[in-house]
């Protein structure tokens, strides 16, 4: 305890000692001492300041001693001639009493702090006012790192739950009586602690990153397409699914230009993938160029092997340098998580299908209940009612909200940025006219693809082996005879997703040798697109999961108990019942079923 008491207190400000008016202190010494003055002490330093300069002024205007002039300053207060400046001053000055007057001892020991001292802090310092309660150091409580252990948790307790352990903790421990505090002694020094203090250890990771400082990336320090920053976000309404209208949250995933702010490019998939991400990044570099390095998270989408892969990737294939987040820490990718917030978040505030953080739940609930209800109608064939008809014109459709999101991100990239610098009538930029500017200034020609490259270098790549001219990709095959001399090797398969008639093939150093053709497949009747077959494998997926909850519900209705030694431990219903061990035996399919074996014919 004592090692962890000593932790805290090297974590924990040193008070520094107080110093009486007119005593030597040295520079760094009175700066400090200043520094610790809170406003109160200011104010009250400051007045008293003013009071002493009324009373030199006497002692100036008459040419008397300070003693006299301190003596007619005194007249004037019990006259009632002061000026209500000086009152007011005077009133301040008093501190605790709040009321304009003053002794001749008072006034003098005043007096005397403000001519010796030297300078203007000398005098803030020597004539503030001294705390008269003694601040104990939080480091003296010797129970509180103890305490921590029980109160600091991931678990987040409330405070008196984390202080009940903590009393049977130090009664187990035999802790003396007067070392442990009372609730009130907790709670009075747990609100002196700093938050980064209280919340270590109750929250990790990124929450608890979110409070303590970071260090702000310098974008303008960069030029246009030096770093793209992409991320998937799944958005935060519903909208009618493409293919079977349902409502669902759809995934949007957005790129945007770090130097300038700039949103290049974006796409919109059914989840997050790596099929939404590089059609993301073919718009950004069909629109403005190639960036140096794309900056993204660690999901699923941002770093499978088809945006990577050091040989089949998309970035390494155009000389993209992919860089990725630390896990846990969204602060390194501030500028398009803040952007989500803004923009994306803001636009599905508007649709009455809004399911994000802040919407009402009951609203929500009801929404998701009617939509639900019109659905299950339009399956069954039935007609629906006015309510339901009303419900389901509430859900937009996918046309309108692919155009909002364009709609968005114009107006976004056509807006005053605040974070963008100023031009010179004033305001700030845009992103839109900050890279316009940014690229003339700097003379950037952004390298731009051939129409022949983008439709080629987009396409994902896998790598396969050939056998005897033939190679297998996802369940279909393909031939080619200029694939012979390449039996056994491997080789890159470039193919299209949306059309699986055929694929490019190319050497392991990127050399094109052939395009292959689909044919015996003996697997499917026609060759199979990769959508379709990512469609397919999604469709079985939510099967799978909807099978599993089916079975969990019926465990939950059907408990097995293993074993009960007596009636009673079920709950007696108070009738003459005969004790007995049993067992309760899985069903067989049959109404045949007995309790006891005894009762077995």
């Amino acid at each position: 305890m004592k090692r962890q008491s000593d932790e805290l207190a090297e974590k924990m400000p040193k008070m520094l000692p107080q110093v009486r008016p007119g005593t030597a202190m040295s520079a760094q010494a009175l700066a400090e001492a200043a520094k610790l003055l809170n406003e109160k002490q200011r104010s009250v330093a400051d007045a008293r300041c003013a009071v002493v300069a009324a009373v030199l002024g006497i002692k100036y205007q008459y040419g008397c001693s300070a003693k006299a002039a301190v003596a007619q300053f005194l007249g004037l207060l019990a006259e009632s001639k002061l000026d209500a400046v000086t009152l007011g001053n005077l009133e301040k000055a008093n501190d605790r009493s709040r009321s304009a007057k003053v002794g001749e001892r008072t006034l003098d020991g005043w007096i005397s702090a403000y001519l010796k001292a030297e300078n203007a802090t000398e005098r803030l310092v020597a004539l503030a006012p001294k705390t008269t309660k003694a601040v104990k150091p939080i480091e003296s409580y010797g129970w509180l790192p103890m305490f921590m252990q029980f109160h600091n948790i991931p678990s987040a307790p409330k405070l008196a739950h984390s202080y009940r352990r903590f009393v049977q903790w130090a009664e187990a421990e035999n802790m003396p009586v007067n070392d442990v505090p009372n609730l009130s002694m907790v709670r009075r020094v747990w609100d002196k602690l700093p938050l980064i203090m209280q919340e270590r250890g109750r929250k990790t990771g990124a929450a608890y990153k979110s409070l303590l400082p970071y260090v702000k990336r310098d974008w303008g320090a960069l030029k246009p397409n030096d770093v793209w920053i992409g991320d998937g976000h799944s958005f935060k309404a519903k909208v009618a699914h493409p293919v079977h209208g349902r409502p669902f949250k759809p995934e949007v995933t957005v790129i945007i230009d770090g130097c300038t702010r700039f949103v290049v490019g974006f796409s919109v998939s059914l989840a997050e993938s790596c099929v939404a991400v590089s059609d993301a990044l073919r718009i950004g570099v069909k629109h403005f160029g190639l960036p140096i390095i794309y900056y993204s998270d660690n999901g699923g989408g941002q770093t499978g092997k088809t945006i990577d892969h050091e040989i089949t990737g998309i970035t390494s294939r155009l000389g993209i340098r992919h860089e990725t987040g630390i896990a846990g820490n969204p602060q390194g990718r501030g500028i398009i998580e803040r952007w989500w917030k803004d923009n994306l978040i803001e636009m599905a505030r508007q649709y009455e299908t809004f399911a994000g953080a802040g919407m009402d739940s009951s609203t929500k609930n009801l929404m998701y209940r009617k939509m639900e209800s019109a659905f299950n109608a339009l399956e069954k064939g039935k007609d629906l009612t006015e309510e339901q008809q009303k419900y389901l014109k509430k859900l937009p459709g996918w046309s309108r909200f692919i155009a909002d999101v364009v709609k968005c991100i114009d107006e976004y990239n056509n807006r005053p940025h605040g974070e963008l610098p100023r031009h010179p009538d004033g305001g700030h930029y845009s992103p839109k006219a900050y890279r316009e500017m940014r690229l003339e200034q700097d003379g950037i020609a952004p390298d731009m693809l051939s129409a022949e490259e983008l439709a080629t270098m987009f396409m994902p790549q896998e790598v396969r082996k050939v056998q005897r001219g033939w190679l297998d990709l996802f369940n279909n095959s393909y031939f080619s005879t200029e694939l012979a001399e390449y039996h056994k090797d491997e080789v890159r398969v470039s193919y299209d997703l949306d059309d699986a008639s055929a694929v490019n093939v190319f050497d392991m150093d990127g050399k094109f040798i052939t395009k292959a053709q689909a044919d015996g497949n003996t697997r499917e009747a026609f060759p199979t697109a990769r959508i379709d077959q990512l469609a397919e494998k999604r469709r079985k997926g939510k099967i799978k999961r909807a099978e599993n909850a089916i079975k969990l519900a019926n465990a939950e209705v059907n408990p097995a108990l293993e074993q009960a030694a007596v009636w009673d431990e079920l709950g007696h219903l108070g009738g003459n019942v005969i004790e007995a061990e049993y067992a309760v035996l899985p069903r067989t399919g049959t109404d045949d079923f007995v309790l006891f074996e005894t009762d077995r014919s």
